[in-house]
């Protein structure tokens, strides 16, 4: 079975993307592998440790809460849905997710910012249509 990625952040634009992938999925008979990305902790561990590992936790909970509120939301909507948690770069972690064969393509959720706001605060979203093998589909 063909699966559907949908990067989720908890934003009400990745709750959207949800909403549209749940159709996609449902009309394409696919899963949903409902994506979460962390952020890489850059400080060193050797004398960050306990404070890193304290972050991370946090991290890997406030995520955790973000993938179930989101499957709650496709599930309700009648598509069958996994959760994800990555760690990197969310537009190469999405990229990189996007290669397997079982994945038909990527749906994400954009805010709608103009071009010369993408230029000056970069975009996952416009990094991810660059870089990815696979169809991107962005909800806005």
């Amino acid at each position: 079975m063909q699966s559907i990625l949908v990067a989720v952040d908890g934003s009400p634009h990745s709750l959207q993307g949800v909403r549209e992938a749940a159709q996609l999925a449902k009309s394409l008979s696919a899963r949903l592998e409902l994506v979460n990305v962390l952020p890489p902790i850059l400080l060193s561990p050797s004398v960050y440790a306990e404070t890193i590992a304290k972050v991370e936790e946090g991290n890997r909970q406030a995520a955790e809460e973000i993938l179930q509120a989101a499957k709650k939301v496709a599930t309700e909507l009648g598509a069958q849905a996994d959760t994800v948690m990555v760690t990197g770069a969310p537009a190469e972690a999405l990229a990189d997710l996007a290669q397997a064969d079982r994945v038909w393509g990527v749906v994400i959720g954009a805010k709608g910012h103009g071009a010369v706001k993408r230029v000056l605060l970069g975009s996952i979203t416009d990094r991810l249509v660059h870089i990815c093998s696979k169809p991107v589909l962005v909800v806005r």
